[in-house]
Order: C-alpha cells, then sequence, then structure tokens
C-alpha cells in the first residue's frame, strides 16, 4: 500500500496559526520599538514567529486549503499576513501563486499582503513582483513593497514621479538616490522641492540631501523653521554644519516643535544639547524624549543607571515605541551630568557616549535600539561617497545581518 501521512492535529495546526498571528504583530513592533535590538529580535519575536510558519508549512498541503487561503480571504490584518508569510515559506510555486491570487481579488488586503511579500525569502519573487508593475492599478502597492526589499524601481519610476496623488509622488521621490541612474530623474526631482505639498517637500529635500544637492539643503534649511518640518531639522542635525546649531536650538524654544527637536538634537549629539535639554526632563510631554537625548549623547541607559523613575503600570490602548522610553529623574540625571560633563568637549558629536564617527553610527546600526536605526541609516547614507548604503530595517533579521556586513566595507565622502 503506498505511504499515507497521518492526518494533522488540526487543533494543534489551527494553534500555530493563532500563535503566528500574535507574534506577527509582536515581530512588527519589535523592529520599530526602544526595546529591542537586532540580537533581540532575533533571539524572540522573529525566532518563534518562523517556528511557527514553520510548524503550519511541514504539516502539509491540507493546512493551505483548510486554514491559510480562508485566512487570506477573511481573516484580520495580522493574520492575512502571516498566513501569506507561511504560503511564501513554501518552496512549491502554488503558495505564492494564491498570494498573488489573494492581491489581485482582494485590495483591501493589500497591504496586509504587502507585509507579507516585503519580508519573504525566495528567489523566484522578485521577477513576480517586477510582473505586477505592468498593471497601472498594482504600480503603486507593487512599488511600496519593491522599495520595502530594496530594489529599484526602473521605468515605473518614472510614471509615479508624474503621478498627480501627493502619496505616489513621495514613494517615487524617496525612490530616487538608489536608481541607478538619480540623474534622469533630477527634474522631477527639483520640481518636488518647490511644490507646495508637504509630503512631496519632505520626501524631495530628503532625496536630494542624499545626493548632494546645495538646493535640497537650503530647502531643508527653509522647512526646519517650519512647524511641520521636524524631517528637515533631522536632516541638518545629521549634517552636522555648525552654521545651522543656532536653528536646531532654537526648535527647541518652541513648544510646539520641541518633541521633533529634540529627536533631531539627540542625533547632532553636541553636549550642549544637553545642557539645553536638562530643563525638559521633568516635562510632562516631552521628558522621556529628553531622556532620550540624554541616552544617545552619553550611552548612559538610564534604567540600568538607576536614573529613571518607577516604571508606570498603566495599561495604553496604544503602544508606540515612544510609549516604552523611560521616565528619567530628572534630579538623578542632572547629577550624572555634572559629575561627568567635563568628559565631553564643547563643539564635538558624540553618539553612545563615544566620538561621533562611522564606526559609531555602524555600531548603533548592529547593536542599539530598533527605533533608532532608521536614522543612523539615514546618516550614512547623507554621508557616503556612492550614495547608496542599503538597509532594510524593517527586514527580516538574516538579511539585515547580510547588509551589515556590506555597509562595513563602504567608503566615506
Amino acid at each position: 500500500m503506498p505511504y499515507s501521512p497521518p492526518e494533522p492535529r488540526w487543533d494543534i495546526v489551527e494553534e500555530h496559526l493563532d500563535e503566528a498571528e500574535f507574534l506577527w504583530a509582536m515581530w512588527e513592533h519589535s523592529l520599530r520599538s526602544t526595546k529591542y535590538t537586532l540580537d533581540a529580535v532575533a533571539r524572540g519575536p522573529e525566532r518563534r514567529l518562523l517556528a511557527n510558519i514553520d510548524a503550519l508549512r511541514v504539516n502539509g498541503p491540507e493546512v493551505a486549503k483548510r486554514l491559510l487561503l480562508p485566512a487570506l480571504a477573511d481573516g484580520p490584518p495580522d493574520r492575512v499576513s502571516a498566513a501569506a508569510a507561511a504560503l511564501l515559506a513554501d518552496p512549491d510555486p502554488a503558495g505564492a501563486a494564491a498570494v498573488f491570487d489573494a492581491w489581485y481579488a482582494l485590495p483591501d488586503r493589500r497591504p496586509a499582503l504587502a507585509r507579507a511579500l516585503a519580508r519573504a525569502e525566495r528567489p523566484d519573487l522578485l521577477p513576480l513582483l517586477r510582473a505586477q508593475l505592468t498593471d497601472p492599478a498594482q504600480t503603486l502597492a507593487t512599488a511600496e513593497v519593491l522599495i520595502l526589499r530594496g530594489e529599484p524601481l526602473g521605468p515605473a519610476l518614472a510614471p509615479l514621479l508624474a503621478s498627480e496623488d501627493p502619496a505616489a509622488r513621495a514613494l517615487a521621490l524617496r525612490a530616487v538616490p538608489d536608481e541607478q541612474d538619480p540623474a534622469a530623474h533630477m527634474q522631477a526631482l527639483l520640481a518636488g522641492l518647490f511644490t507646495e505639498q508637504p509630503e512631496v517637500l519632505d520626501a524631495a529635500i530628503t532625496a536630494g540631501a542624499r545626493l548632494g544637492l546645495e538646493i535640497a539643503w537650503a530647502r531643508a534649511r527653509d522647512r526646519a523653521q517650519e512647524r511641520h518640518g521636524g524631517a528637515s531639522l533631522l536632516l541638518l542635525a545629521l549634517r552636522g554644519a555648525p552654521a545651522d546649531h543656532p536653528l536646531l536650538l532654537a526648535a527647541l524654544g518652541l513648544p510646539k516643535r520641541r518633541a521633533a527637536a529634540l529627536w533631531a538634537l539627540a542625533f547632532l549629539g553636541l553636549p550642549e544639547v544637553v545642557d539645553a535639554s536638562l530643563e525638559l526632563l521633568e516635562d510632562r510631554k516631552v521628558g522621556h524624549l529628553a531622556g532620550e537625548l540624554f541616552t544617545i549623547v552619553t550611552g548612559v541607559d538610564l534604567l540600568a543607571a538607576g536614573l529613571a523613575v518607577p516604571v508606570d503600570d498603566r495599561v495604553l490602548t496604544v503602544v508606540t515605541p515612544e510609549d516604552e522610553l523611560p521616565r528619567p529623574d530628572p534630579l538623578a540625571a542632572l547629577q550624572w551630568w555634572l559629575k561627568h560633563r567635563d568628559q565631553f568637549r564643547d563643539g564635538q558629536r558624540y553618539l553612545g557616549g563615544a566620538p561621533y564617527s562611522r564606526q559609531a553610527v555602524l555600531a548603533a546600526l548592529e547593536r542599539g535600539p530598533m527605533r533608532r536605526r532608521p536614522v543612523h541609516l539615514l546618516d550614512l547614507q547623507l554621508h557616503a561617497a556612492s550614495h547608496r548604503p542599503r538597509l532594510e530595517p524593517r527586514a527580516a533579521t538574516r538579511r539585515q545581518r547580510a547588509q551589515l556586513a556590506v555597509l562595513r566595507g563602504l567608503p566615506l565622502a
């Protein structure tokens, strides 16, 4: 008699899908969290997520028919992503075909499907994605997936740059520096620098700054003085030009711009910004951000050093990475700073307590909190000789490790 595999224990298999749904949400949160590093993500939620996805895969093709395909159609977003990830993990082409069938037939599911497609590891996926670019109805969603995967858009970029949809134009502008020939799109980039659409303007400024355009830096200085110019404040801080320091510090004095200013000044890293932010440590609205600045510049873990107040046990309805930041003990932090202030030289930038350098930025990318890593990546991109350091800070950790190995070998301008 031919061998027939035993029927899966469906209660256990369903539990694996439930766990995968829960762990998908946990994993995505960990990729933005201030409590997780890359190693902690790999050892914790990612490893558990992959174990449950693998359990769904190895229990045979009936799992797809009975659980995964119905989840694509009817499940909540995290369940859709987890089910799609399990289908994409199977080397059988039928799994990927089912995900793309849902992509076509269920437009409302595309955001959740895109999350799985952006993080799937299979060699046949890239040509399947590029094939979607020929359909105008799929172009924007597919372009988002390709950009998340660190892939150039090629011929699909020009139509997006010409789109009347601000979100499409902004997405395309952010992709320009990573194309094979960014100069081919310079007219669209320059147009974006003088648009009145804030989303498009911010994307154009970032792209132009990465390409070293002085006009983009001039627009960044203008934009940084506007209420919603936080992205340009950060760019100027990362650039580190002394002429911009007064503008950055002035934003700290404006209550409506204080949060964005603290975030930017943390990456400027001057001891003078710690001096200027000390009085904000007890501010109920931004005290946690002032504490984060203190940590980024000095390298001191507030909790480990006893410089934080006891953890608030309130249950938050929506937990953001900022909600996880410890609240500093203002007096204890001030006393620490007064004791160690002479170890930090005025005018010298610091990152994690060490003088600012490419090696310090790489160390922060490899070992620092996940919340800050996109900024460290942007820092490398702004100062790179080739303008093309690539890292996907929301990708699977294995892919990130491979990309970090490449980054270590790139020269600075």
